[in-house]
Formats: C-alpha cells, sequence, structure tokens
C-alpha cells in the first residue's frame, strides 16, 4: 500500500493560545425579532471550502499529502452575542432571540438556520435537532439530553457544526437502549447519542459526557475534530467515530466502549479514514480495538493510555472481534507523545509500513508486542514491550538449527558456575575500540535450506504470535531504544533487517533477533539476556560495527561488534560455532570456546585446538612469538576446544595458554587485550588454517569426537 504517513506542522501549540473571547459571529439569514442579541458578520466564507483560513500550514513528510488543520471556529469557544439563548425543560423550553430560527415541539427542539445558539437545561425525554444548509455553533452551558428514540443531539445540517462546551459547564447526552438507525431529513442518522452528518468540531473548558445505550457514542460522517474540553464517552459498541477522520488537538478524552474505542472508518478514499493525533489525551478502554483506522494512525504528540480487553463479540457471527491496541489497515506513524498499551491481541498492528521516529511507547500485549505487514522503521523514540502470550507453533517452524547460529551462549541449559559472577558469558568489547570486521555467512543454494533463503523474504506468519516487534517487510532500526522482554521472537523481520543505531535490551524465551532475509549490524548497542538463538539470518549476516551481547542462549548465539567471542557448550553433541553451510573467517578478532563437542570451524584463517583442559572461571590466552597476549578471556565454563582467527599467519606463531596470571586489564565480560601472561599451561593446536572437515595448513586434523556430522 502507498505510504500515506503525514505530518502537520507544529505551529499547533501557537494557534491554540489564540485568545477567542468576543469571537465574531454570523448573521442568521432568517433574521431576527426584538429580542434577539446583537449578531456580528465573520470575513470567513460560509462555504467552508477553504477550511484552513487561521490555521496551520501544511507540511507532508513522505507522501505530499495532507490532513486537517483548525481555523478560527475550530478555535473559538467562547461568544459575545447568540442569535437565540434556548433553556431547556420537559414540555416548556423557552426561547429568547430569533425565534423564527428555533421551533419547539413535542420535546423536540430543532434549529433550522446558521447562527450560533446558547443551550442550557434539561431534557429527560427529548432532543435537539439541527437542519438546515448553513454552519451551526453550539454554546453548550449545562445541557442535559436523554432522548427516548434517536441521538440525544442530531446535526443533520449540510455545513458543520461547532460544541463550545462553557467554562465549568457539564453536559450530558444520552439515548436509549432500544435506539435504532433511523433516517431524518433525508439523512441515514446512525443509533448513537450524538449524531453529526457534517463536519463536527468539539470544543472549550467545560465537559461533556456522552453515553450511547444502544450502539455507538459519537459519531460523525466527516471529519470529527477533538478541539479541547474534558470528553467522557461510554458506548455499548464504538465509542467516537469520524468517517473521513477523528483528530485531537488538545481534548481530554476518556472512552469506555464494548466494540472499538476511536475508529475512522472511510476506506475507499486513500486522503480520508485517518486519525491524526497531535495533542491532548486519550484514556480507552475497548473490548475491541482502542485506536482504529482504515488509511493511517498518525501520533505527534499527547499521552494516550489503550486498553483492550478481548470482550467484544460480533453481533451478526457471534465471533471475537479484533482486540489490538492500534490497528490500522494502512501505516502507522508516531513522532511523538507518549503511549501506554496493554491488548488482548497485538499491541500496534497495521498492514502497511510503521515508522517511529519519537516519543515513549510502552506495550503489554498477549500477542504481537507491534507488528506492521510492510516495512517497519525505528528512528528514535524509547519502546518498551512485554509479550505474554505461547509461542504458536509458526514461531518454533521459523529457523530450524540447519540455519546459521553462530556462537553458542547458553549450553544448552548449562548454568555458569556461580563465581563467574556477571561474566557469565562472553560479549563484545567497544567497536570504538577494535577495527571493525565484517562476518559473512551465505547459505549454500544447493541445499533445501540455501535455496529456500534465497527468497530472501518470506510472508508474515498467519498464525498468531507473541513477537515483541514483527515486521512483514524490511525492518531498520537506526535510532531510539527498545526494551523487549517476549515469549516469541523478541525482533523479527520477514525481509532484510539492518541495525546501525538503535540501543537494544532483549530477553526472550525464543529468538532474540532473526531476520528471514539479510540481516547487517553496523552499530547501536544489542544486548539479549537469554534466548533459545541469539541473532540469525536465513541468507547473509553481515556484522561491520556496534556492540552486541549475547548473555544466555540455550542453542545457539553471536556475539559481535569487531570482536567476537563465544562460550559455547559443555554438552557433546554442540560446538561453539554451527552451520549449515560454509563458515568464513574474514577478519577481527574471534575467539569461540566450547567442551568437547560437535565442534565446526571456519574453512580458513584459524588456530583449532581440541585438547585444552581449562576449568570454569581460568583464563583462555592467545600469545603471540613475543609473549604478547593477544586475546585472554575468563571462560565462565569448562574449555576443551578453542577457535582463535588469525588469517594467513603461520600457527606455529601462537601459542595457547591457559591459566596463569594476567598482568593486563579485563572488561566487564572478563576480556582483555595486549599486556602478558606468566604462569600457566601451554597447548599445542592441533590444528591450523582447517576446514569444516578438520584438518589444516601446519598442524594435524582436530579431533571430531562423534561420527554424527548434523551439528547442533
Amino acid at each position: 500500500m502507498q505510504k500515506k504517513i503525514f505530518a502537520w506542522a507544529m505551529s499547533m501549540a501557537v494557534a491554540a493560545m489564540i485568545t477567542c473571547t468576543g469571537c465574531a459571529q454570523n448573521t442568521n439569514s432568517s433574521g431576527t425579532d426584538s429580542g434577539s442579541s446583537t449578531a456580528q458578520t465573520t470575513t470567513l466564507d460560509d462555504n467552508d471550502t477553504a477550511e484552513a483560513a487561521v490555521g496551520q500550514s501544511l507540511s507532508a513528510i513522505q507522501s505530499g499529502e495532507a490532513g486537517v488543520t483548525t481555523d478560527e471556529d475550530d478555535l473559538c469557544d467562547n461568544y459575545d452575542a447568540f442569535d437565540a439563548e434556548i433553556t431547556l425543560e420537559d414540555d416548556s423550553t423557552k426561547v429568547k432571540g430569533n425565534t423564527k430560527a428555533v421551533s419547539v415541539k413535542d420535546n423536540c427542539i430543532t434549529i433550522s438556520a446558521g447562527g450560533t445558539y446558547r443551550l442550557s437545561g434539561r431534557l429527560t425525554k427529548g432532543q435537539v435537532l439541527v437542519t438546515g444548509s448553513e454552519k451551526v455553533k453550539l454554546y453548550l452551558d449545562g445541557v442535559e439530553i436523554t432522548s427516548p428514540s434517536g441521538p440525544a443531539l442530531v446535526c443533520t445540517n449540510e455545513k458543520r457544526t461547532i460544541l463550545s462546551l462553557a467554562k465549568g459547564s457539564q453536559n450530558i447526552l444520552k439515548d436509549s437502549a432500544d435506539n435504532a438507525d433511523t433516517e431524518i431529513n433525508g439523512c441515514n442518522v446512525s443509533a448513537c447519542a450524538l449524531f453529526a452528518q457534517d463536519k463536527l468540531t468539539i470544543n472549550g473548558s467545560g465537559s461533556l459526557t456522552v453515553t450511547g445505550s444502544s450502539v455507538d457514542g459519537i459519531v460523525c460522517k466527516d471529519d470529527l475534530k477533538l478541539v479541547n474540553g474534558t470528553i467522557t464517552v461510554e458506548a455499548a459498541q464504538d465509542g467516537v467515530k469520524g468517517k473521513d477522520c477523528v483528530a485531537m488537538f488538545g481534548a481530554d478524552l476518556n472512552v469506555t466502549a464494548g466494540n472499538d474505542g476511536i475508529k475512522s472508518t472511510e476506506s475507499n478514499d486513500d486522503t480520508k479514514g485517518f486519525l491524526q493525533l497531535e495533542q491532548g489525551s486519550a484514556t480507552v478502554q475497548a473490548g475491541g480495538d482502542c485506536l482504529q483506522a482504515e488509511t493511517l494512525v498518525w501520533i505527534a504528540d499527547g499521552t494516550y493510555h489503550l486498553t483492550s480487553s478481548g470482550t467484544a463479540v460480533n453481533t451478526e457471527t457471534g465471533e471475537v472481534n479484533s482486540s489490538k491496541g492500534i490497528h490500522c489497515g494502512g501505516d502507522v506513524e508516531i513522532a511523538g507523545g507518549k503511549l501506554t498499551i496493554d491488548a488482548a491481541e497485538d499491541g500496534v498492528n497495521c498492514t502497511g509500513s510503521l515508522e517511529l521516529q519519537a516519543g515513549e511507547v510502552d506495550v503489554t500485549s498477549a500477542e504481537d508486542g507491534i507488528q506492521a505487514d510492510g516495512d517497519l522503521t525505528v528512528s528514535g523514540g524509547a519502546v518498551t514491550i512485554t509479550t505474554t502470550g505461547t509461542v504458536a507453533a509458526s514461531a518454533q517452524d521459523d529457523f530450524q538449527p540447519n540455519n546459521f547460529g553462530g556462537g553458542n551462549f547458553g549450553g544448552n541449559g548449562n548454568t555458569p558456575p556461580d563465581n563467574a559472577d556477571h561474566r557469565q558469558n562472553a560479549a563484545a568489547s567497544d567497536a570504538s575500540a577494535i577495527p571493525a570486521a565484517a562476518m559473512q555467512t551465505t547459505a549454500d543454494p544447493s541445499t533445501d535450506a540455501g535455496a529456500s533463503a534465497a527468497a530472501a523474504t518470506t510472508t508474515a506468519a498467519e498464525d498468531a504470535t507473541s513477537k515483541g516487534i514483527k515486521c512483514g517487510g524490511d525492518l531498520t532500526m537506526s535510532g531510539g531504544s527498545c526494551t523487549i522482554d517476549s515469549t516469541d521472537h523478541a525482533v523479527h523481520a520477514a525481509g532484510t533487517a539492518s541495525f546501525s543505531g538503535t540501543t537494544l535490551e532483549i530477553t526472550s524465551d525464543n529468538k532474540g533477533i532473526s531476520s528471514h532475509g539479510d540481516l547487517e549490524i553496523s552499530g547501536g548497542d544489542i544486548t539479549i539476556h537469554s534466548c533459545t538463538e541469539g541473532v540469525e539470518s536465513k541468507v547473509k549476516m553481515t556484522i561491520s560495527g556496534g556492540n552486541v551481547r549475547i548473555l544466555d542462549a540455550s542453542d545457539d548465539g553471536l556475539n559481535t561488534g569487531g570482536t567476537l567471542l563465544v562460550c559455547g557448550p559443555t554438552s557433546g553433541g554442540d560446538g561453539s560455532l554451527d552451520a549449515d553451510g560454509n563458515m568464513t573467517y574474514t577478519g577481527g578478532t574471534l575467539l569461540a570456546l566450547s567442551s568437547k563437542g560437535m565442534m565446526e570451524y571456519p574453512e580458513s584463517g584459524c588456530l583449532i585446538a581440541t585438547n585444552c583442559n581449562a576449568a570454569a572461571g581460568e583464563q583462555i590466552s592467545i600469545v603471540d612469538k613475543n609473549g604478547t597476549v593477544l586475546a585472554t578471556l575468563q571462560s565462565p565454563k569448562a574449555v576443551s576446544d578453542v577457535i582463535y582467527g588469525i588469517g594467513d599467519s603461520d600457527s606455529a606463531d601462537y601459542t595457547i595458554v591457559t591459566g596463569g596470571t594476567y598482568d593486563g586489564t579485563l572488561n566487564e565480560d572478563g576480556y582483555g587485550e595486549g599486556g602478558s601472561v606468566s604462569g600457566g599451561t601451554e597447548v599445542t593446536a592441533n590444528g591450523g588454517t582447517g576446514s569444516m572437515n578438520g584438518g589444516g595448513q601446519g598442524g594435524t586434523p582436530p579431533e571430531m569426537p562423534n561420527s554424527n556430522n548434523s551439528g547442533s
């Protein structure tokens, strides 16, 4: 789907400060009687074709399209004069001013001409109906209307309606439980408490409570703007619906809905059907989706608490409705604000692309935290995701052990000894201190796994999953921070994945980072506290920078950033490095340790030993012929197998030393370079620059302890 993400100039904060006291009024076309208040004429075109007369300049950030903005009428919520003042009372409503524009019959008050009207009082069984072809402003100053049939307030006029909530006033609109869709003045009026056929704006510093006892709360068949005021909506089905859009510019909105909370429903026009949340706050408790749009959800600022309970049921089919925090048939862009989401299904879900530029997002979800069927980009902001669902079978099948898995940090559930302290597993040192190196692994296209990987992208699993971040297209993470605790993959891309600056903290019951396409890490700070697989790609993995720390992986794990340190398993059937196809070492620092098992290693460029005998907590040091320590690591596990990258150098120039005393400085992972080691036990490598099948130049082929060549 073509992107429809757009931004509006953030001059809204300035515009919202315009003083509206004494706003000019429209002259009523029907004239006034001797008791009417003085009315003034505005310079605005009543046709409202240029809605942004006093609004903000618009700028689109991707598509060139624009949303809605506010004008003078949207911002004006206090008036010097009225065309008529209406005092509601059962069987005794009074009208002062232009009585020709207001008629009263059987507790139905009809306003048929454009103008500004003040309403107060109470109707226990009545309705206010706005008709005609002109713009109408209603100043609600302590209004309570309960309708026995149809909405409490119906606006079928052909132009916009502005509801202004008087300062300090409490206003209530409510329909009856047996209200149904009906036709009024040729308009199909939905079953709800507040209905508008054309554009509707709500502003002011008072409060409005809308109770949709039958079906919905507020229904607008055009643009719905919530500028300010305190608005509370309770609805049997949907809370707030704006067909073309719902735009918030500063209101305090509270919605409790049996089905969807806030939604925009136009699906036949790509420029409509969106939610535009500029400022303000919203607390939404919904049985279905909290925020739902057909084309776009765009959030620039504000505070939003979204809770979807998963209790909504389709009244026609009996099936459970979608229950997501944010659900969009197009794109989602978050450019600011603070969101707290608790969802029975996905936290954020869109069929288009998703972009997070700034703001704070805190998601707790039974299924995926953030999911986009298209591309997903994180360039800023702070994200915290906790998924609570069970791992779907599809998630378990996404990657098999035959696919590239790097090193193993968890050792099939082995627990590091207590004296390993915080250095339970090795990790990369600061990339800025070590020349960046690229490590690539390419699946062999002649194998089934390679042929599958050659497709580069696959569609996201249709089964319900509980991934932290799930992307059906390409994933790009270049800034901001993400903290993820998931029962499924923490970060998953069906396409390519690129990491160049995001700080990631991951805890996962399944895989940490996985990609069906190429995966590249060129920057950022990634820490995977626990997982089954650390970092995986089905095609090619390139690591040229950044800092990646994999602290506990129960199966394959990868740790890199110019330096790759692996503390592998202690079981006899796994090794520190594992690949289904060829494994290539092209540079950088590689030190991989494990107990004797199914040892695999790059085709060339490595010093290999299978005859170490080091206990957990001892130093494993690689020393050159001058006695300088090239790399040393305090291993948290017992070690018998050692792999160290030496490139084209002669293996005779290197010595492996276990134990001893190191006079250099170790980092937080127990790794160091430079200095010297005294004492200890020297180990002679029994493999030089060998191959996957063992053997190599200047050395005896390493011992392969088992005949099983299937790897881990």
